[in-house]
């Protein structure tokens, strides 16, 4: 895939920008999500690779629901390693919360709860994609959670994931996704 163009990049920053700004999402910086990735940096990255595969393939989407969807499509606020804290099955019943948080607390609409709810299909079977967006999230969902979970397990020491840092790398275009070699496009 190619790296977002100028334009590109500002259009996917005036998306985010506005969630960004919201506490509530910031708060998927304070949960880890793979190895030392934190859930706001993997939303980031998975929205931003959801943008970058529509316009490289030239996909017919509506992208502000697509880019919003792959964003929150984790906002289900919980450490998901911590049984104490966690909820029972995660796996396939973590869409459902991420949904409901978006809904509850941010408003989205029925369409972007649906791209939500389908991500993790196959699992549940129940709940597969049914629209471009979702199709596409479901992809890129996997695509960076096995780059993140094969080739970011370990920080440097004294490193860390931070909130801040995770946004403003979405905004200047850092999270770029990663290519089928393994390396990052920039």
């Amino acid at each position: 895939m190619r790296e977002l163009t100028a334009d590109q990049r500002a259009d996917f920053s005036r998306i985010v920008k506005p969630y960004l700004s919201r506490q509530e999402v910031l708060r998927m910086g304070d949960f880890v999500q793979h190895g030392t990735v934190s859930t706001l940096a993997h939303c980031l990255r998975v929205a931003r690779t959801c943008y970058a595969w529509a316009s490289a393939l030239g996909v017919h989407v509506d992208m502000e629901d697509l880019v919003v969807g792959a964003l929150l499509h984790d906002f289900y606020l919980y450490d998901w390693h911590d049984r104490s804290t966690s909820r029972p099955h995660h796996a396939t019943m973590h869409p459902l919360y991420a949904a409901e948080n978006a809904v509850e607390l941010l408003g989205v609409s029925d369409r972007v709860r649906a791209i939500i709810e389908s991500h993790m299909w196959p699992l549940p079977p129940s709940r597969p994609p049914r629209s471009r967006e979702a199709l596409i999230l479901c992809a890129a969902d996997k695509w960076c959670s096995l780059g993140e979970t094969l080739l970011m397990r370990r920080a440097p020491r004294g490193e860390k994931d931070t909130t801040v840092a995770a946004a403003a790398l979405a905004l200047d275009g850092g999270l770029a996704p990663t290519t089928p070699e393994g390396g990052a496009r920039r």
